[in-house]
């Protein structure tokens, strides 16, 4: 795992935003997750396991921690590559993969969770998310 510098955390003002992690299987089918339609952000649509980062946290805490509490998979740090940052000139968002095992126990932010194979998560994500980003996990998992 790359390990990242630490970031400046001050309020609104922070640039580092949040953390989004594809989830996969020995076999390559991805985990996601789909927003409650009742509360949150983009809701009712399919997205991966991730959020906002709390004061004080590095991008891979933030990754571990909403893993945790949206699907119930245990990971730690090690468990995470890192992907790609982007960024809106606000805020930076971070992405990474890791392998979990096991099904899911998806908290009361979404409503239902699917495995696709890793190579149609692209065309089922309704969350926007840079092209970029899907082109680096799909070489890192065409590679696995």
């Amino acid at each position: 795992m790359v390990k990242l510098l630490p970031l400046d955390f001050n309020g609104e003002d922070k640039m580092f935003w949040a953390s989004i992690v594809f989830l996969t299987r020995d076999n390559g089918d991805c985990l996601i997750l789909k927003r409650s339609s009742l509360r949150g952000a983009h809701r009712g649509k399919w997205g991966l396991a991730g959020g906002k980062v709390d004061a004080g946290e590095m991008p891979e805490n933030t990754a571990v921690r909403e893993v945790f509490e949206e699907t119930g998979y245990e990971i730690s740090e090690d468990d995470l590559f890192f992907l790609s940052k982007t960024s809106n000139g606000k805020r930076d968002y971070y992405f990474f993969w890791a392998k979990v095992s096991g099904e899911p126990q998806i908290d009361n932010e979404h409503e239902g969770w699917e495995w696709v194979p890793w190579r149609d998560v692209r065309s089922r994500v309704e969350v926007p998310t840079e092209p970029k980003v899907f082109k680096a996990f799909e070489m890192t998992q065409s590679k696995v």
